[in-house]
């Protein structure tokens, strides 16, 4: 059985403005997608029945903080100060080449940490806005 390391991962992402292109010093993320359940019990059942209703998705996305500008990064850190953000980022989220989870969304807060004796990191919080698309 072939496994897949998290060091074959990677990210691209773009604003709105483009093509989505790689995010560098992405060390991590993470997607938990969530489907939403409805009762279909019938009036006289001695059971209760279910199926899967509305589905939404939200993650975060873990960067090593770095210098350098004109690239996706730079995008991904400062699309949360987007007012009235239509939800046209595009996300694409690799397992490893070829394999990926794409979808539209809004970056939803940042958080920042710095730490003597450690690399400068930044968190994404994003929130998925319409399908996800599984190419696994």
């Amino acid at each position: 059985m072939a496994v897949v390391r998290g060091e074959e991962g990677s990210v691209e992402f773009d604003n709105g403005s483009g093509s989505v292109s790689a995010v560098a010093g992405s060390t991590s993320w993470s997607l938990d997608m969530t489907k939403d359940v409805v009762e279909t019990t019938a009036h006289g059942s001695s059971a209760r029945t279910f199926a899967g209703g509305l589905k939404t998705a939200t993650g975060t996305i873990e960067v090593q903080y770095t210098e350098t500008s004109g690239d996706a990064t730079a995008e991904l850190l400062t699309d949360v100060n987007t007012s009235l953000d239509p939800a046209d980022a595009s996300f694409n989220l690799f397992l490893k080449s070829g394999k990926k989870y794409s979808f539209n969304g809004v970056i939803t807060g940042t958080t920042a940490a710095s730490t003597v004796g450690e690399l400068t990191t930044q968190t994404v919080n994003f929130q998925v806005s319409g399908p996800v698309t599984i190419s696994i």
